[in-house]
């Protein structure tokens, strides 16, 4: 997805890590691994929702063929094309 607002084509560093250690955490425990435990875990964009699936359910992602961004919200979501006014600067 391009010119998405709060949609970002790269990967962040802090993410991919993250990503790695969720991996290897479900590899060692047979798909066991990892529970995340938070109150407020979606605040910006629907990026953070599919982040947060990736880590903790990437294996059903994939089974359902839905491991790349544009695949998943593709299906979770709807694009809404509209005019995003800017805050007024005094």
């Amino acid at each position: 997805m391009k010119r998405v607002a709060g949609v970002g084509s790269s990967d962040a560093q802090k993410s991919s890590d993250m990503f790695m250690k969720t991996q290897y955490m479900d590899e060692i425990t047979g798909g066991k691994g990892v529970i995340f435990a938070t109150g407020t875990p979606i605040s910006n964009s629907i990026v953070e929702l599919y982040t947060m699936q990736r880590y903790l359910q990437y294996n059903t992602l994939l089974k359902h063929n839905l491991q790349h961004f544009d695949a998943w919200a593709s299906t979770f979501g709807e694009t809404v094309t509209a005019v995003e006014l800017l805050p007024e600067r005094k």
